[in-house]
């Protein structure tokens, strides 16, 4: 019985030893191990979806064309929406159908890529984020004339609303 318990606390430590290890560098204590460079093209998920399975992906209405990264495979990759990804994800009218390089972190589970370094094709940085950052305007001022139960109206180019 004395050595089922002692068995047990040595158990119990090495869990939380390990536990702890796991987390010593933080969150992203363990990501240099998945680090990847992935060729692809940057596509809207909904619309390709849409066009594979028939999903009601309704780009237009809410989720504006999100982009994400069509592999050679086929293989769809949605990009995570922080610091580094959000201007790539906002970037549909710039960035549909481009061809790009992702440096990042996959996450297999959920179809997901986490960019740290992306290239794409003919198109710079800055024209990225101004891209994004008029879409972002766009974005909050139909949501905030949204009403319930609607979906949110979004200025068409040429609209005078549009800028």
């Amino acid at each position: 019985m004395a050595l089922f318990q002692v068995l047990g606390k040595l158990w119990l430590i090495a869990m939380l030893v390990t536990g702890v290890s796991a987390y010593a560098g933080g969150w992203d204590g363990n990501k240099g191990l998945s680090k990847i460079t992935v060729p692809g093209e940057l596509v809207c998920i909904g619309c390709s979806l849409k066009k594979l399975e028939g999903a009601n992906a309704q780009c237009s209405l809410f989720a504006q064309h999100t982009i994400g990264l069509r592999t050679a495979d086929g293989t769809l990759w949605s990009i995570i929406d922080n610091a580094q990804g959000h201007d790539i994800a906002r970037g549909h009218g710039l960035l549909d159908n481009k061809k790009a390089t992702i440096t990042g972190y996959l996450y297999p589970v959920a179809h997901m890529i986490e960019i740290e370094a992306i290239a794409v094709d003919g198109v710079d940085k800055k024209e990225i984020s101004r891209n994004a950052w008029k879409l972002d305007q766009k974005l909050g001022k139909a949501l905030l004339e949204r009403k319930a139960g609607e979906a949110p109206v979004f200025p068409q180019e040429g609209d005078s609303r549009a800028h």
